[in-house]
């Protein structure tokens, strides 16, 4: 008998007749299993998880205490409630069934009324024992829900009004260098809030076991001393002293995820900088740990000596939208993601990430990754040359062309322009050849990205299957992407978008 929406009773007992009363009395009101032996017994509750066993002592082979007893030293079966049902008068028989964990009793021969109001009263018992624990996990996840949904609008709306403040600002600013100013704190602002938009779309991908990797060649120390220019201005402002100690030994090329590996630091030494007071100092050490052939161990160490941790606040640290308390929240602001991905980026680079921390005595991450190590940077430092080459950017809204016609600006490519997707089928359509790579916006009114580029594929010209397209899109979770790829797409690169990033995708499809 499958199991419905109705509580559900397993009666054991070796004799049909006590089967067939049990049922009588209890199927009008809940789901019944019935077996007649203990081996059963224990299979069908493993499979079928009933509310409640009525179980029978005495039976052959198996008698009810070894049940009970098997059914307790399973982790799927130990809580279901059993009652045993027996004509044993003994109160040490009693006595020993309520040791092994049987809830009542029930006396042979049958009572009617006394069988309905027993198992009644077990089953209204788990019932509102689930009531209340459903109940509690509700309002905690709604309170968590509330809580995440304030501070996300807190941390969203704090670099808006600055960026909308600064921006009317700015319009009617005389003095250059304060209009330079208010850009700089327009520029940071933004950057602040794409970082955030960027956290909720990692952790997204996580949840949905779509977060990847992208390894290729890139140097570490290079990468260091960008990471360490970006943050240096926010230390200066504090008046922190920030020190760098990088191992000799490291390789001079590594092969890895030099983005997400990026990200992981670059949180670390905000935080660092962002929890320690004015004055203080933040230190990150870099070594090579461990090394086995063409893979080493890096371990990346950053220290600071601000306000540190409580062990429960340790505890939460790598909970998604959680922070170290609420007050914390409130003071230093950050909507509680970064150390969630950095977490999750050590782990599939083949390391971890663990803190060290007091409260009032300062905190040290240790950051450990495996990677690939090369003797030699093989890639060239050279600017990209991309002279010559034509692109058709499609994309419907004017300021996002303006925006990308001015990034490549100096690149001396020839560019084309089309408004949609239908506009830059027809322009493709009118003469394959004429150009090198598409550069496509995804959403688009008339014809979006994604059908505009399926049609180009499908074009009866060879250069319809072979001309690059670069996807332009704000969706940039990893389920989109899979989409873009699927469609016919070479690549993808997020809004807003970054410069030397246009450039490596733009060289990737067009100097192969």
């Amino acid at each position: 008998m499958s199991k419905t929406n109705k509580n559900s009773v397993l009666v054991v007992d070796d004799e049909s007749a006590n089967i067939v009363a049990l049922s009588q009395i209890l199927e009008s009101d809940y789901t019944v299993f019935a077996v007649k032996n203990g081996q059963t017994a224990v299979k069908v509750a493993e499979q079928q998880l009933p509310d409640l066993i009525l179980l029978d002592i005495i039976m052959p082979e198996m008698d009810g205490y070894d049940v009970i007893a098997e059914l307790k030293r399973s982790e799927i079966t130990r809580n279901i409630p059993v009652i045993f049902i027996t004509g044993l008068s003994n109160a040490a028989d009693e006595e020993k069934g309520l040791s092994l964990g049987a809830t009542d009793y029930i006396s042979k021969p049958f009572s009617h009324a006394i069988v309905k109001l027993r198992v009644s009263n077990q089953i209204n018992s788990i019932n509102l024992m689930r009531l209340i624990i459903e109940k509690e996990t509700a309002e905690k996840s709604s309170r968590h829900r509330s809580e995440f949904l304030s501070r996300m609008s807190h941390e969203m709306r704090t670099p808006m009004n600055a960026i909308m403040g600064m921006a009317s600002l700015a319009k009617s600013a005389a003095d250059t260098e304060k209009r330079d100013n208010m850009l700089e704190i327009i520029n940071s602002a933004s950057e602040q809030l794409l970082q955030l938009i960027n956290d909720v779309l990692d952790v997204s991908d996580i949840e949905d076991n779509k977060f990847r990797l992208s390894c290729s060649e890139f140097s570490f120390s290079k990468m260091i001393s960008g990471i360490l220019d970006k943050v240096g201005y926010d230390a200066k402002k504090k008046q922190q002293s920030l020190n760098a100690e990088i191992d000799p030994a490291i390789p001079a090329a590594l092969v890895g995820d030099e983005k997400r590996l990026a990200q992981v630091i670059l949180n670390l030494l905000s935080n660092a900088i962002k929890f320690s007071h004015e004055h203080e100092s933040i230190q990150i050490n870099a070594f090579v740990r461990d090394t086995f052939e063409e893979t080493i161990t890096l371990q990346i160490e950053v220290i600071d000596n601000g306000i540190g941790m409580t062990a429960a606040q340790r505890e939460k640290l790598f909970i998604p939208f959680e922070q170290a308390d609420g007050g914390t929240d409130r003071e230093y602001g950050g909507a509680g993601l970064g150390l969630t991905i950095a977490n999750h980026i050590a782990e599939l680079m083949g390391g971890g990430l663990i803190v060290e921390s007091e409260l009032g005595k300062g905190s040290t991450f240790t950051l450990t990754i495996k990677a690939q190590a090369k003797e030699h940077v093989t890639q060239s430092d050279s600017p990209i040359d991309l002279a010559g080459k034509r692109l058709l950017l499609v994309d419907d809204a004017e300021i996002n062309r303006e925006i990308v016609l001015a990034i490549l600006e100096d690149t001396r490519l020839h560019i084309s322009c089309a408004e949609n997707g239908r506009e830059a089928l027809e322009m493709f359509s009118s003469d394959p050849t004429q150009y090198d790579a598409i550069l496509m916006d995804v959403n688009m009114p008339v014809m979006d990205g994604v059908e505009a580029t399926r049609r180009i594929r499908a074009l009866d010209a060879p250069e319809g299957a072979q001309v690059p397209i670069i996807a332009m899109t704000a969706n940039v979770l990893a389920s989109y992407v899979e989409g873009y790829l699927a469609a016919g797409m070479n690549a993808h690169i997020g809004k807003p978008i970054d410069f030397d990033e246009l450039l490596k995708k733009l060289n990737n499809v067009l100097l192969p």
